[in-house]
């Protein structure tokens, strides 16, 4: 009967989830329609009783009745005289780039009345035409008469093919002259150009979000077992160009962030059900303990009311008795049983206390594993922030571990008010080093560089890779003067760094920009002032060390 009861539910809730879906089919019949399926869906979802579900599919049906009473509406606007669909006016309600629009607009004015063979002609033409105004773009063909313009790109590659499918007639051959009489056009040419270049500024990837994701997937390669995943992830990043391409890569970074934290998640429930058995074994212990504390108690009064019974008897047998005969017999029978009374207490002690011993030895045991364990998981949490916090390719802390310190140290300052200052640095020309040697030397030059910083601040300061070629330095108790003769010392060191490759010596310089915490300084205001002058450093040549103080309050005023 239970099997019957658990199948017919089953079943009801196989029916509620195909229910859920079949109801997508209705939408966009009517308004009331599309409202009273999306309250049945949630009803469904919150596995609302029987009686609401019928109640709501009643509902539905009322509504279909109505829906069938009325009269059919007349053909849309956006059919043909024939009843075919009207493509151009659909493409124009979508959402595209104006010029393509704009561009599909004139074609449906000019497609009235024609063909569906014609209007597919006029639709591939515009499109045609515009992807291939986006490729010339790409190429920084400003010139219209330039000699490539005719080059087939590889979206008109695409689109010539799925021509060539078709037998060659007339209209294939109308296309092309007419595409090449139109775009031949400049001011055709250049209205396209501007709006393309528009449409691919806006699409594309903003570099600072490009670090970034390649800043997680550095994290992600110090994490055991994910090395060749963060490769892989590395190579994709690089390829990325629009911000449509991102979803993707998102999707499998944060995938495989997922797993690292189920994996330690899974690990962490693994030792606390470990701990919660052997918490019930103490607890098991405890009582038996307890149990045994009393049963001791209570066999102990026992044996002092039988020796006491005994005694009381050996003085009666000793007052009865006539003979000393008859009073000995009495007395060592008496005694023989008070000296098995206390034997038989004698031996259960003993009993007990040895299983106790073995009790306490099997949990000493446990706890010493437990605490084994306990100090195994408290050093791969330690190691796992440590990892968590530097960058792999440096070995240096990263930004995560820079926002910590920068948290503490700012929270000194605010207390103490002792000297504070901030130092952003950076690589001169890092990608044009990337791009000519190539990313295997771009990252030795990185390990150079943070070893020769590491080496030259003291104990107390403070270095991390921000990220990519940036670098961020934290040096208390220092002053902007100081803090500027020790960054002039570190960019000289930096330019005197032995670096070759294939033979060739190749010299890499840095520029830093330094702001010290004053008045009311936040840990953001300072930042923004040390990037504005490693801006100017980098404006006045390169290879410089630049500083900004805080606005006084008389030039604020």
């Amino acid at each position: 009967m239970e099997s019957d009861n658990q199948d017919f539910e089953k079943y009801c809730a196989e029916l509620k989830r195909h229910l859920s879906r079949l109801s997508f089919v209705g939408m966009g019949l009517s308004d009331d329609l599309d409202s009273s399926l999306a309250k049945l869906r949630v009803l469904i979802k919150k596995d609302a009783p029987q009686k609401d579900l019928k109640a709501k599919i009643n509902d539905i049906s009322k509504v279909l009745r109505n829906l069938d009473d009325e009269p059919q509406s007349s053909p849309s606007p956006s059919s043909t005289p024939t009843g075919n669909i009207d493509l151009i006016e659909i493409l124009t309600q979508q959402k595209l780039p104006i010029r393509l629009k704009s561009n599909l607009t004139n074609a449906n004015k000019q497609s009235k009345n024609k063909d569906a063979n014609s209007i597919m002609v006029s639709i591939a033409k515009e499109i045609k035409k515009y992807i291939d105004d986006l490729e010339s773009l790409a190429k920084e063909q400003d010139n219209s008469d330039s000699s490539d313009e005719n080059k087939p790109g590889f979206f008109s590659s695409l689109f010539s093919k799925i021509g060539s499918d078709k037998p060659k007639d007339e209209s294939d051959d109308s296309l092309d002259s007419d595409f090449e009489s139109k775009s031949s056009t400049p001011k055709t040419q250049k209205i396209a150009l501007d709006n393309g270049k528009k449409d691919l500024a806006q699409n594309l990837l903003p570099a600072d979000i490009k670090n970034s994701l390649q800043h997680l997937v550095e994290q992600l390669a110090g994490m055991d077992g994910y090395k060749e995943i963060a490769g892989l992830l590395e190579t994709e990043i690089n390829k990325i160009q629009t911000i449509s391409q991102l979803s993707s890569i998102l999707e499998l970074i944060a995938s495989a962030f997922i797993e690292i934290s189920d994996q330690e998640h899974m690990q962490f429930e693994s030792f606390l059900k470990s701990l919660n058995k052997r918490i019930v074994r103490v607890n098991s212990f405890i009582s038996k303990t307890l149990e045994f504390s009393q049963g001791n108690e209570q066999d102990t009064k026992q044996l002092n009311l039988d020796l006491s019974q005994d005694i009381f008897s050996i003085k009666e047998s000793l007052s009865d008795s006539k003979d000393l005969a008859e009073a000995e017999d009495k007395i060592v029978i008496r005694m023989d049983k008070m000296l098995s009374q206390i034997n038989q207490f004698c031996s259960k002690q003993q009993s007990q206390s040895s299983e106790l011993i073995s009790q306490v030895a099997k949990l000493k045991e446990q706890m010493v594993a437990t605490e084994d364990e306990a100090t195994r998981l408290k050093d791969d949490l330690a190691e796992q922030r440590v990892r968590a916090q530097t960058d792999q390719l440096t070995n240096l802390p990263n930004r995560y571990a820079y926002n910590e310190r920068l948290t503490q140290e700012y929270n000194r300052w605010r207390r103490y008010r002792n000297s504070l200052t901030l130092v952003i640095g950076d690589i001169d020309l890092f990608k044009a080093v990337n791009d000519t040697h190539g990313h295997a030397f771009g990252d030795l030059v990185l390990k150079k560089i943070s070893t020769c910083l590491h080496a030259q601040i003291r104990e107390s300061d403070f270095v991390a890779r921000f990220g990519g070629e940036e670098f961020v330095i934290l040096l208390p108790e220092t002053s902007l003067i100081d803090a500027t003769r020790a960054m002039n010392k570190m960019r000289q060191s930096i330019s005197k760094i032995n670096l070759e490759n294939n033979g060739e010596k190749i010299e890499v310089t840095m520029s830093f920009g330094i702001s010290e915490f004053t008045n009311d300084d936040t840990t953001k205001s300072v930042f923004e002032r040390a990037d504005s002058a490693l801006y100017r450093a980098k404006e006045k040549g390169r290879n410089r060390v630049c500083c900004q103080r805080a606005p006084s309050k008389t030039d604020e005023d």
